[in-house]
């Protein structure tokens, strides 16, 4: 197995985009917000690996094995699980730091939420291909398994990933990015609607959220058991969903300012 100089160049320059765009952005945005409480980018990054990369996961090792054996069942479940869970951690956060809490401190967890998930998936997990990929090309496959100490079944899975990897071209991997731009546009808007949840005592926005949240994945779950074909509709249903968002948040932030304007 070989992988290519442009899977590698390919690899190397999305994982440096997936860790320095949601960073910059993460950095205009306290620029730009004088009056967000600083911490707050990194409060919700700390929400997303809570939440996300350890709550969450524990129970997928439990829920997964059963709720797999349906297609309705797995579709259902990984919708609803990391709505649950991230806009959970979200709410609990703004009822935590409910003083510090407005709307420029809501976008910033959200940039932190969002800008965590995408550094972790796309940035340390592209890094680590490239390694993967560079020390495969120095030693070979099979001196890479052996090293590995992999059996016989598990070098049979392994070679499946690598021959993933190696199939990452400039288009997917450009296509990746987009996905995280969207699923990051979705983290700020649903940070706006629950920090609303608990400033504006709107309970009624934090199932809203979560509901929302779910919608988001709906399309992902659906094509993991193949019931979406074309990922292309996946990221139609995303953006869809984003534009509403963008619409109900910003709903939102003009309500109260019109609020605020009426009460003087």
């Amino acid at each position: 197995m070989f992988f290519s100089n442009e899977v590698i160049i390919t690899l190397a320059v999305c994982g440096a985009v997936g860790i320095i765009l949601p960073a910059a952005l993460i950095v205009i945005g306290c620029i730009k917000f004088k009056a967000a409480w600083r911490p707050s980018a990194a409060v919700g990054a700390g929400v997303f690996v809570l939440f996300a990369l350890i709550l969450e996961q524990l129970l997928h090792a439990v829920m997964l094995p059963i709720v797999g054996k349906s297609t309705v069942g797995y579709v259902i479940y990984g919708a609803l699980a990391a709505g649950i869970f991230e806009e959970t951690g979200r709410f609990l956060a703004c009822l935590l730091f409910k003083k510090k809490l407005n709307t420029q401190t809501a976008i910033l967890g959200g940039l932190g939420h969002g800008g965590a998930e995408c550094a972790i998936l796309i940035g340390l997990n592209y890094i680590s291909y490239v390694t993967i990929a560079v020390t495969v090309n120095s030693m070979g496959f099979d001196k890479f398994v052996e090293l590995s100490g992999a059996g016989i079944d598990i070098k049979e899975q392994l070679a499946a990933q690598l021959t993933a990897i190696a199939g990452i071209t400039p288009s997917l991997g450009a296509l990746s990015l987009f996905e995280r731009l969207l699923a990051m546009t979705a983290h700020v808007c649903l940070s706006v609607i629950v920090a609303k949840s608990v400033s504006a005592k709107k309970p009624l926005l934090f199932p809203a959220a979560i509901i929302l949240h779910a919608l988001i994945d709906t399309g992902a779950a659906m094509y993991q058991v193949g019931i979406i074909k074309s990922i292309a509709v996946v990221y139609a249903i995303m953006a869809a969903i984003d534009v509403m968002l963008i619409l109900f948040a910003v709903f939102l932030c003009r309500k109260k300012r019109g609020n605020e304007k009426q009460s003087e």
